[in-house]
């Protein structure tokens, strides 16, 4: 029976992620590439849900399934635009579905965290997703 408590704890990053997306996401196409382990790649649908919810059309495909694109293994691209046909540039966002600290590799905009004991949680939301900066 999977933990309630977690889900909870994981929708609400989510959201919380979808939300900062969104808001620094206006008028402008989305290029979110999502590293993750297999395991985990559940996260990359939630997050294209919620994305979707909040008036965000987006489509997820393998890094590198288009051509001429380079691919790298373990990421998922979520790609797509407003509701609209507005939209002027894209706006990118690397996300880190990862474990344990210290293991970030680079430096991804966002990082969610599966292996703290208290749940999914967002160990790193770049600036630039605040609330109420729009910047790239």
């Amino acid at each position: 029976m999977p933990d309630l408590s977690a889900i909870a704890r994981e929708r609400a990053a989510l959201a919380t992620i979808a939300d900062a997306i969104v808001a620094a996401s206006v008028d402008k196409g989305l290029r979110i590439e999502v590293a993750c382990p297999t395991s985990r790649l559940a996260v990359v649908d939630h997050l294209a849900q919620a994305l979707h919810a909040r008036g965000r059309v987006c489509r997820c495909r393998a890094a590198g399934s288009e051509p001429g694109e380079a691919g790298s293994p373990g990421v998922v691209v979520i790609t797509g635009g407003s509701a609209s046909d507005t939209d002027r540039g894209v706006f990118r966002v690397g996300v880190r579905v990862t474990g344990a600290p210290g293991q970030d590799g680079g430096d991804p905009d966002i990082v969610l965290d599966y292996e703290d004991p208290n749940g999914p949680m967002i160990r790193h939301l770049a600036s630039h997703l605040s609330a109420g900066d729009r910047h790239a």
